[in-house]
């Protein structure tokens, strides 16, 4: 199993906005956590990426504990997110928003990771030197994916990708999940609940005051 948690409680200044959570996100599995706003599912997702303190239970990383770990040490052990809002850097090109989710690697690995994004979206090979700022929205989600990429991911994290796409694009978006998923990465994806794709998901949660619903399961 590639990410685990287990009767997770996680809030801010000490005040619980998750309420035993607990979930599993296997390789080669796309895992849509749906929720309205302030339902807990951005939460939940920084608690995992080590933003939101945990203040019970427990993360696993393939096994190991994880949860008093730093963001950058979870990063560096293979966590990938690409964050509400994309957080792109407007004036920076294409290629050089790419390789700031691959700073601390050497020369070679950069490369890799740029080959790659290119691999999963080819549209930003034609864009690697445009300011990242004049990119449609839905070519800056994709740099925001493919630059939470650019280290490898045992796990990648995705928040809101469909927020403001034409449904056409968010087809493309999540059928390049759906790819990076089938080549052994776990995918978890969050969204509101009109914005869910479940052809590309495996299986689907709901979360609801902070608390996932159990007879809100879906498995595709």
């Amino acid at each position: 199993m590639i990410l685990e948690a287990a009767d997770l409680i996680a809030g801010y200044n000490g005040q619980p906005v998750l309420h035993k959570v607990s979930l599993q996100v296997a390789a080669g599995e796309v895992v849509s956590l749906l929720g309205a706003n302030g339902a807990g599912k951005s939460t939940l997702l920084k608690t995992i990426i080590g933003t939101v303190p945990v203040i019970q239970g427990y993360i696993r990383l393939e096994g190991t504990g994880i949860s008093t770990w730093s963001p950058a040490k979870r990063v560096a052990a293979g966590i990938g997110l690409s964050p509400e809002g994309r957080r792109i850097f407007a004036n920076l090109s294409t290629e050089e928003n790419l390789l700031m989710g691959a700073a601390s690697l050497p020369r070679a690995r950069k490369r890799d990771g740029l080959d790659r994004a290119f691999t999963l979206f080819p549209v930003l090979a034609d864009r690697t030197t445009q300011k990242a700022g004049t990119l449609s929205g839905g070519e800056q989600q994709m740099v925001a994916i493919a630059r939470a990429m650019m280290s490898s991911p045992k796990l990648l994290l995705v928040e809101e990708p469909s927020q403001g796409l034409a449904p056409v694009v968010v087809d493309a978006v999540y059928a390049t999940l759906r790819e990076i998923a089938d080549s052994g990465v776990a995918v978890l994806v969050a969204e509101q609940f009109q914005q869910v794709h479940e052809d590309a998901s495996d299986r689907i949660l709901v979360i609801d005051k902070g608390t996932i619903v159990p007879d809100r399961h879906r498995t595709r």
